[in-house]
């Protein structure tokens, strides 16, 4: 009677390894920047790992947070994909999710181009960029 019990134990777990590794594929990418902080989010692994962040700066303008990134694209042909720039308050929490919407940007095959944004208030401390198709 152990028999059939074992084989179904073993199906179940071979079942739930499919599901977990599943979950982990479709989990969002980071790409670090050389000082080890991710600067690019995307649930698209072929996209994050054609674009790069070259260069990121940020400075205050007034009370609000801005922010200049240089994106590559590293592939040899066009990519058209849409970039938004989500910000965090000193708890995590996102600020004003709905204010910043995606936009559609066309790079040239190895070329570069600068995005950027302002913080929709003032308790915006921190950002990510997220890229999609």
């Amino acid at each position: 009677m152990k028999a059939p019990f074992s084989a179904l134990a073993a199906r179940l777990a071979v079942v739930l390894l499919a599901v977990v590794l599943a979950a982990c594929s479709a989990s969002n990418m980071a790409r670090p920047g050389e000082d080890g902080e991710p600067r690019l989010y995307s649930n698209n692994s072929t996209l994050a790992n054609r674009l790069a962040v070259e260069a990121l700066q940020d400075k205050t303008v007034g009370d609000l947070l801005y922010v200049q990134a240089t994106l590559e694209n590293g592939w040899k042909f066009e990519l058209d994909f849409q970039y938004k720039i989500k910000w965090f308050d000193r708890d995590g929490f996102e600020v004003a999710p709905e204010s910043q919407p995606w936009r559609q940007l066309v790079m040239a095959g190895r070329s570069q181009n600068n995005v950027q944004a302002v913080a929709p208030n003032p308790s915006a401390v921190r950002y990510e960029i997220w890229v999609r198709e």
